[in-house]
């Protein structure tokens, strides 16, 4: 096989990406030299050091947070604890998948109303990588609420306190059924979008906005608009982070290493991306970028958006046309199986009754 052929990752990703700054065209052919007495350049700003993410805490917090108000929706303990246990199986599968592929800063976060969510960074995201990440959150639950239902079907409808096992083999399928749909940001539409569309084109955006779309519709349809954030904001990140791609090919046009750590980055590199931020960021449209070069009295923001800009996420395009065919018919066959299997679809009336 071929060197696979690497590009920026722009969709913003629910289980892995680290959104970016909105960088657009540099005007940085005024930046001075370093033997230039006129204009010299200051050294870049002192960045401290970054604090370590209290991922257990957050966690935590998060948790707390999903239990309370799942509690207050639903007023019933015994089922909320099975819909946490389903979802932390669900999560914990991508989390292992994560931590397997050596994923940095990795934590699952529980939102209310909404499910929960894996994050991680890595600068290369793979796609070989991604199709079993993606994969190990619905895959262990869907197989394992089938054979719960037909354990439950042989032996005559067992109860686990007021919970039939039914309604546990019941909620394992479908809710993972739910996450390999073909809709941004479920795990099934990441799949569709890193995988087949490679996160590049009009494709690619076209299918994103209609998925946010179709969310808002359901949420209209439900009633349920607090959640019509999720889409908005969604968009916000994703608006963001397709305004990168034309700064990162005129840093590179310019010479600039932006495959670099902060410490790493040459002065005059670093007032060469500063003048970038400060142009195309609202927040700094009043900072004059130079020259003549001095440090503004809010560097430190500005300082922390020229490091988000250094090595940007790489979308590693390493599957070729006859494994995404194979993942295919393997992502549909997981999707019919309740149908294959003539699995009763009575998740509705159990939770009427």
């Amino acid at each position: 096989m071929n060197a696979a052929t690497r590009q920026r990752a722009k969709m913003p990703d629910i289980l892995y990406q680290k959104i970016k700054p909105s960088l657009m065209q540099p005007e940085i052919s005024n930046i001075a030299g370093p033997g230039n007495t006129t204009n010299p350049i200051p050294p870049k700003f002192p960045l401290s050091e970054p604090v370590a993410p209290a991922s257990l805490v957050s966690a935590l917090k998060s948790l707390v947070i999903y239990i309370g108000l799942g509690y207050l929706l639903l007023r019933r303990w015994d089922l909320l604890l099975v819909i946490f246990g389903i979802l932390l199986l669900h999560e914990a599968g991508h989390f292992i998948a994560m931590k397997y592929y050596h994923y940095a800063d990795v934590q699952i976060l529980f939102l209310p109303f909404i499910g929960a969510l894996v994050k991680g960074t890595k600068n290369e995201i793979s796609q070989r990588q991604s199709i079993f990440i993606l994969l190990a959150g619905p895959v262990p639950g869907l197989l394992l609420g089938i054979a719960v239902y037909f354990f439950d079907k042989s032996y005559g409808g067992i109860t686990l306190g007021d919970i039939p096992l039914q309604l546990i083999a019941q909620l394992l399928i479908w809710a993972n059924l739910l996450n390999l749909l073909p809709v941004y940001p479920l795990d099934g539409g990441q799949l569709l979008n890193r995988v087949y569309l490679e996160e590049e084109g009009l494709l690619s955006d076209i299918y994103f906005y209609l998925s946010m779309a179709l969310i808002a519709v359901t949420v209209f349809l439900l009633k349920f608009y607090i959640l019509l954030i999720v889409p908005a904001l969604l968009i916000y990140r994703y608006i963001k982070s397709r305004s990168i791609t034309k700064i990162d090919r005129e840093l590179e046009n310019a010479g600039i290493d932006v495959h670099t750590s902060y410490d790493a980055l040459s002065d005059e590199d670093y007032w060469k991306i500063r003048s970038v931020v400060i142009q195309q960021t609202p927040a700094f449209q009043h900072i004059v970028p130079g020259p003549p070069y001095q440090h503004h009295a809010i560097e430190n923001k500005i300082a922390a958006e020229v490091e988000s800009a250094l090595s940007p996420r790489l979308l590693l395009l390493d599957v070729s046309p006859q494994v995404k065919i194979i993942v295919a018919l393997f992502w549909c066959g997981l999707a019919a199986l309740p149908w294959l299997l003539k699995i009763d679809f009575t998740l509705i009336q159990y939770l009427a009754g």
